[in-house]
């Protein structure tokens, strides 16, 4: 994971580059992260700093449980969640397939619903948005070209496990590779 840090924002945030660390891992929440770099001594003493912060809104109880200021720490990094647009990647992935049905055809289902809820709770910026759709669609083209569309998942397997993640393998860029061999005249 990949954490970009506006040293300016934090000046002006009065936050050290471990403090927004910090913060970067709990909006995602990435617990083990943050055990890994911090250890829990560490991490508890940098929530606790942050404490006095408009960043934490409840620090009582659980790590895990910490109540963040979603509002200030997008602000502080920049996330726009706005810019997503869940329905883009639902209709990238077929209804059905033969006689299954691997997601909900409306969106106003409460299905479709739950569907953008899980979706827009693990991808948070439009870049991961981005991604997603792209290994998304790269996935069913494969899918398609090798006449196994039946063995696609349904969309709660595919949200619930992230699936997008291990598709970007299929992300193919064509027409880059050995571009070099046509530059050469004669």
């Amino acid at each position: 994971m990949e954490v970009k840090l506006n040293l300016e924002r934090l000046k002006k945030a009065n936050l050290s580059p471990d403090q927004a660390t910090l913060l970067f891992l709990m909006y995602y929440k990435k617990f083990d992260n943050i055990i890994s770099l911090y250890g829990r001594e560490k991490a508890l003493a940098l929530r606790l700093e942050l404490t006095e912060t408009n960043f934490i809104l409840n620090s009582d109880g659980k790590f895990t449980e910490t109540i963040l200021s979603t509002k200030n720490v997008e602000k502080l990094f920049g996330i726009q969640s706005d810019d997503i647009n869940f329905w883009e990647f639902y209709n990238a992935y077929p209804i059905k397939v033969g006689s299954r049905i691997l997601r909900s055809a409306g969106p106003t289902s409460q299905v479709a619903l739950k569907h953008e809820k899980k979706y827009l709770a693990r991808v948070k910026t439009k870049e991961e948005h981005s991604r997603a759709i792209d290994a998304l669609q790269a996935f069913v083209n494969k899918k398609k070209q090798t006449n196994s569309l039946q063995f696609l998942p349904q969309m709660e397997t595919v949200l619930n496990n992230n699936l997008w993640e291990q598709w970007d393998v299929f992300i193919q860029n064509v027409g880059t590779e050995e571009q070099e061999w046509n530059t050469d005249s004669i």
